[in-house]
């Protein structure tokens, strides 16, 4: 039998660039995706939620405390002068801005974030996730389980650097909580540290995955590339790769050879 696994399509809401890179994945031919997971803050958040009302396919919320403008008002600990979320360094991994943040106003932010989900796309998320791992940094974590088994709803395993985070993922199995097992990055990047390049990686990355069984994800990041997106994220031109990679068929099908697509509802 083939391995189960999640492929999520990651940032959506991030640009309309963006949007319109998953909208393409998702309608072509070759398209591997069996989740979205959408930020609630992001410059084309808005537009993303209007076209997720309409999408058949599993979206979940990542949940963002690191990077944007808050989905609450009025928070002190955790935003600077300008409103603004004091800023993780992803590629030192630095999330030291974590310990400024007050417990009280963590908890306030994920509310106000599932809030704008449920309102905007119309239902409430197939799962929480975080966009940088931030849920694997104990402060965020404890609320964040909390939410998810308050609604009953998967997350995303709780990592760090990407890598297995044993502590976290116990935490989440003694509260109940279903996660998947793994994470994995299909793009090769942060400096080399983190990731699998698609292209010339592709079979040692379905290898890994097969390693950790059932319900791992893969994270991909697609889109096409504008000056905004370029000036946004130092993960720019990889997702203009991943959409010329859906048309290599011999990648495409190695993975749908692999594994039985899954999305966070059919975690067991």
């Amino acid at each position: 039998m083939k391995t189960k696994l999640i492929i999520t399509a990651h940032d959506f809401g991030l640009t309309s660039s963006v949007n319109e890179g998953i909208i393409y994945a998702l309608n072509h031919k070759n398209n591997i995706f069996s989740e979205i997971s959408l930020l609630p803050n992001a410059p084309a958040s808005e537009e993303a939620a209007q076209i997720a009302k309409n999408l058949d396919i599993s979206v979940d919320l990542c949940i963002c405390l690191t990077n944007y403008k808050p989905i609450s008002k009025n928070l002190k600990t955790m935003v600077d002068a300008e409103g603004w979320f004091l800023k993780a360094e992803t590629l030192a991994w630095d999330f030291s801005c974590i310990d400024k943040y007050s417990e009280e106003e963590i908890r306030r932010e994920i509310d106000a974030q599932w809030d704008w989900f449920v309102k905007k796309v119309g239902k409430k998320p197939s799962g929480l996730v975080s966009q940088k791992g931030e849920h694997g940094d104990p402060k965020i974590l404890l609320p964040f389980i909390e939410k998810a088994k308050k609604e009953n709803v998967p997350v995303r395993t709780p990592v760090w650097k990407w890598k297995e985070n044993y502590a976290a993922q116990s935490y989440a199995n003694e509260e109940n909580v279903l996660h998947t097992k793994a994470v994995f990055i299909g793009l090769f990047d942060w400096k080399g540290r983190y990731g699998y390049d698609l292209e010339t990686r592709i079979d040692q990355l379905i290898s890994d995955i097969k390693k950790t069984g059932d319900y791992s994800e893969l994270l991909l990041f697609c889109g096409f590339v504008d000056e905004e997106l370029m000036n946004l994220t130092s993960i720019n031109w990889q997702r203009g790769q991943f959409l010329s990679i859906l048309d290599n068929d011999t990648i495409i099908g190695k993975i749908k050879d692999s594994f039985e697509l899954i999305s966070f509802k059919d975690l067991k």
